[in-house]
């Protein structure tokens, strides 16, 4: 027979004052918390809920509350909870439900995220685990031991991901729609160039006929330039590839050119066009990127005759605070409160519903932005539903 392995299973006894110093050690395990960042408490329960006090509160509830550790009751705490979110199951969020549950011995463990106000003001998410204490003699919850750590970073990071992530899956339902609508809107003026193109090759057509033919096919080539250009200048843009060229730059021949632009558009809709000239053309010669400028300008007063039906449109500038204020007015079918915090973003529509569309990629309102900014300056606008819009931007004066 061989000789067994198997290790020989010892037993050892401390001492009985080594016994006695684990048995109350319980200052180094809180220690230990407070070493990990977390608060350790005992909170003995009154006769009542809220009744209540903390003890053995470590010093860390200084830095997560803001108060001093005698200073922490119960009714204190529950006055400084905003929310509670359970992550125990079965653990109701009411404050005062969940306690009398506790009492009643119907919960022994407890885990929430909680968002408290604190003593300055200043709101935080705390963590907050804690087990019930019971009397040795009667049985019955007479208190919890817990810890609560600050977790206001990482709900912080949770909600910028969180925010991250919609704005993607945003950005990604938007430039689909976009390439959808693209389709339409390359298609739409091609159509018409290659079949007019055609009509114009047949034998027979009068020249009227051909004449409109020919318009046709300019202002349909025109259409799908500015397409173009709209989605090689958002490529720029996104890219951080623009750059300025700035020389001098008449604002009164600008607004005309603007006007002489969407006069006939705005007329077809019978609607009144018109721009406030207020300034003598010595004045109004200032040093920017006279194109990028005539673009933005451009795209707010194309928007505004585009969505309006019936009224008016009317633009110009003034010198306001030693820069140079521009406004577009309208009485067409305004924003809605939900379209506001995304009418600058590319690609976004707020009117694209299948009983009331509109021409256009969703781009105009982006690329004046980017510009102005560009220039240095700052968009803005107001709008109401039904009633209209006014968009206003302001540059520097580089008189």
């Amino acid at each position: 027979m061989g000789t067994s392995t198997t290790p020989e299973i010892l037993s050892y006894h401390f001492p009985k004052e080594v016994e006695e110093q684990i048995n109350n050690s319980s200052g180094y395990l809180f220690q230990t918390i407070e070493n990990a960042d977390g608060v350790p408490y005992q909170l003995i329960f009154g006769k009542e809920i809220g009744e209540g006090y903390f003890q053995n509160v470590g010093e860390g509830i200084k830095y997560l509350l803001g108060i001093n550790p005698k200073e922490l009751t119960e009714q204190y705490f529950h006055q400084m909870i905003q929310e509670i979110f359970p992550l125990t199951e079965g653990i109701p969020a009411d404050k005062e439900e969940w306690r009398h549950q506790i009492k009643e011995g119907k919960i022994s463990r407890y885990k929430a995220e909680i968002l408290v106000k604190t003593s300055d003001g200043s709101k935080k998410w705390i963590k907050d685990t804690s087990i019930a204490i019971f009397d040795n003699k009667t049985g019955k919850v007479i208190g919890l031991s817990g810890i609560m750590f600050d977790i206001s970073k990482q709900r912080n990071i949770l909600r910028q991901l969180k925010t991250a992530r919609e704005r993607a899956t945003e950005s990604d339902r938007l430039k689909t729609a976009f390439l959808n609508n693209l389709s339409h809107e390359i298609r739409t003026p091609l159509n018409a160039i290659v079949g007019f193109t055609t009509l114009l090759g047949e034998p027979g057509s009068e020249n009227k006929n051909k004449m409109d033919f020919m318009e046709i096919i300019t202002h349909s080539s025109d259409h799908l330039l500015e397409i173009v250009d709209d989605i090689v200048e958002i490529s720029k843009i996104e890219t951080k590839i623009v750059r300025l060229i700035c020389k001098e730059t008449n604002l009164n021949e600008m607004v005309q050119r603007v006007y002489n632009r969407f006069r006939d558009a705005a007329a077809e809709k019978n609607i009144e066009l018109k721009y406030e000239d207020l300034m003598k053309d010595e004045q109004v010669i200032i040093i920017t990127d006279g194109y990028k400028l005539f673009q933005s300008l451009t795209n707010l007063v194309g928007n505004a005759v585009k969505f309006t039906k019936e009224g008016s449109v009317e633009f110009g500038f003034h010198v306001k605070d030693e820069k140079i204020q521009f406004f577009v007015c309208d009485t067409g079918i305004g924003i809605g409160k939900e379209h506001k915090p995304h009418i600058f973003n590319p690609f976004y529509q707020a009117e694209s519903s299948s009983t009331q569309r509109y021409d256009g990629t969703g781009l105009g309102l982006s690329i004046a932005k980017a510009y102005i900014e560009l220039l240095g300056g700052q968009i803005w606008f107001s709008s109401e539903a039904g009633i209209g819009s006014i968009f206003c931007f302001s540059i520097p004066d580089t008189r």
